[in-house]
């Protein structure tokens, strides 16, 4: 049997395309089990993951026309021409995929931040990469004249220089890679000055900055593409760029998705053990708020207001001014904190509050 490489494509493509669904779904159950509303970064993610699906649905077909083998194992050309046509499908919505999960964290950190020049970085990564991608495939369909001769050179006409799409592609690498480290260093600023257990911010912020393995992976990516217009073995070589290519968006699904799965990781953790009181119990809340709920699991219904004393908010007043809805920088206010656990299993309840005016 000749030696193909479309075997070990297809095992690595479907496991990157199921995990991260196993984790998207996980990420919908905690919104769900927790009662937080879906959003436009949730969307997003959704439609990242469905470009993702047709890029491995199109390369398995182009795998199932050649794609993997040797060239020279292959006695059909016109059949292997088949594969090329799919394998340039796929790697389209592969383009569209990576910057749609990007976008989706990029919101999803826009909910945790009222600061301006945070939230201007964060737009600016949105739309950059964004447009980036769509010019890398605009260039992939418009290179050649007509455009079947993409896939098969046999046909009258006309193409670029495969330079001209080979060096973009590699700046998009490059600029991606460097916004996917951008991106894993956001959380830590945005979360950094928390009033929480230092342990607990920790684990917050590794598990938002786990984009930084998307980085890793589109710089093994990019690595391959200055060497794909001198490989005499091309439809061979070609499975392992197919599979980083795809490896990119798997990982920064999963890095999205995880933050919202803490609310059930604390469930589980406080089944195990006593929970004693912590410092930054507020922050830490407002963040589960913010992230996918903060429903407490005990067996009582505690409520409990305490009046905050007067004074000018401002930009460093930890998360009330990271993590509020509104902006009241600069105002004379009253505040009046709330803290609310309850149970779904308890029927005994308590309450104990203070009545203030703002």
């Amino acid at each position: 049997m000749a030696d193909s490489n479309g075997t070990k494509t297809l095992v690595a493509l479907w496991a990157l395309t199921i995990i991260p669904l196993v984790f998207m779904l996980l990420r919908f159950y905690c919104k769900s089990k927790y009662s937080k509303p879906y959003g436009y970064d949730d969307m997003l993610l959704v439609g990242s993951w469905i470009l993702s699906l047709l890029y491995t649905v199109f390369a398995q077909v182009s795998v199932g026309y050649g794609i993997g083998r040797h060239f020279n194992d292959i006695e059909d050309k016109a059949f292997l021409v088949v594969g090329v046509k799919y394998m340039y499908i796929s790697e389209i919505f592969g383009m569209f995929s990576v910057p749609m999960s990007k976008a989706s964290f990029c919101v999803t950190l826009l909910r945790l931040t009222i600061v301006p020049w945070q939230r201007q970085i964060l737009w600016f990564i949105l739309i950059t990469i964004n447009l980036v991608f769509w010019a890398g495939a605009i260039l992939t369909l418009v290179q050649c004249e007509p455009k079947e001769k993409l896939w098969n050179f046999t046909l009258d006409g006309k193409c670029w220089d495969n330079r001209i799409v080979i060096y973009f592609c590699v700046f998009i690498g490059v600029y991606s890679t460097l916004m996917d480290f951008l991106l894993a260093l956001c959380p830590w600023l945005i979360i950094h000055k928390l009033q929480m257990r230092k342990r607990e911010k920790f684990n917050i912020i590794a598990a938002m900055s786990l984009g930084c393995l998307a980085g890793i992976a589109c710089a093994v990516k990019t690595a391959y593409l200055p060497l794909i217009g001198t490989w005499a073995d091309f439809t061979y070589n070609i499975g392992d760029v197919l599979i980083w290519a795809i490896t990119e968006s798997a990982i920064t699904i999963v890095a999205a998705s995880i933050p919202f799965l803490r609310p059930m990781m604390k469930y589980i953790s406080s089944r195990g053990g006593s929970r004693g009181p912590s410092n930054g119990y507020t922050e830490s809340h407002k963040l589960d708020d913010r992230l996918g709920g903060s429903r407490s699991l005990g067996t009582k219904v505690n409520i409990e207001a305490q009046p905050a004393s007067n004074g000018i908010e401002g930009d460093d007043d930890s998360d009330k001014s990271i993590l509020r809805e509104t902006r009241d920088s600069g105002k004379i206010t009253k505040t009046r904190e709330v803290t609310v656990a309850y149970s779904e299993s308890g029927d005994e309840s308590t309450h104990d509050g203070r009545r203030g005016n703002s």
